[in-house]
């Protein structure tokens, strides 16, 4: 092994590390979101995160020991952080959680899972699964948190397993062409200027890349509560600054 590739090793991190990582930088998003004299800037460094969320579910997707558990347990997470969002949003007005990368989650790992399927299948069911496949995507571009940007990528994760380059290349193009067509494009960003430019910066999820190549193909250390951690943390910090921003205001 030559000395750089040794060197770089040391650096990638496992798939538990690149959770926690984005945990965090999720968390600083969400106290952007809430509260206001945060520099905007802060939201434009996180649009990593959900992608990353995404492309590691694909590499669970292809890991795990039961896609229909792992499918169960997206959607179930989904369903029941709606009803908390409908719950926040009746005993908080305003200040409610909207959130639900959940949902998101669910619906693109039933698309890639259908499509999987597809493959194997023959006749009218291989048609059927994959229009299924397609009408559940473009439902859940539209509805889901994310979705125009995070479906898309799964795909493309899923379509280039194993190629990174070819995934960070096709994503990057993706992501390219969403500035231009939903975002404006340059002149529309010159003429907002940064702060907006900041805040309309979901196509900037490309910045997800860097991270892609920091994996190292192995999952970490398995502890009992790693499995539900991220299901419990996620609505409860939402949570948790959702009623702060109501205290303080």
């Amino acid at each position: 092994m030559k000395i750089g590739e040794a060197v770089w090793k040391k650096f990638k991190l496992n798939r538990n590390q690149l959770k926690a990582l984005a945990t965090i930088f999720m968390v600083f998003d969400n106290i952007y979101l809430r509260f206001a004299g945060l520099p905007s800037i802060i939201h434009l460094l996180t649009r990593f995160v959900a992608p990353l969320f995404a492309w590691l579910m694909v590499e669970g997707f292809f890991h795990t020991h039961s896609r229909k558990e792992y499918c169960k347990r997206l959607w179930i997470a989904a369903v029941l952080m709606q009803i908390g969002d409908f719950i926040s949003l009746a005993l908080l007005k305003e200040n409610g959680i909207s959130d639900n990368i959940f949902l998101t989650l669910a619906i693109s790992f039933s698309v890639i899972w259908l499509i999987d399927t597809a493959k194997k299948a023959k006749g009218n069911k291989k048609i059927l699964l994959n229009l299924g496949a397609v009408a559940l995507a473009a439902v859940g571009m539209v509805i889901s948190e994310g979705g125009l940007s995070i479906i898309p990528f799964v795909f493309i994760t899923y379509l280039f397993y194993h190629q990174k380059t070819k995934q960070a290349v096709v994503y990057f193009l993706y992501c390219f062409i969403l500035f231009f067509t939903l975002y404006g494009g340059l002149s529309l960003a010159i003429k907002q200027g940064f702060e907006m430019f900041c805040v309309n910066s979901d196509w900037m999820g490309f910045l997800v890349i860097p991270f892609m190549y920091l994996y190292n193909g192995e999952k970490g250390q398995s502890r009992p509560y790693q499995k539900w951690f991220f299901y419990v943390f996620y609505p409860l910090h939402l949570w948790i600054l959702a009623i702060i921003s109501v205290v303080i205001k």
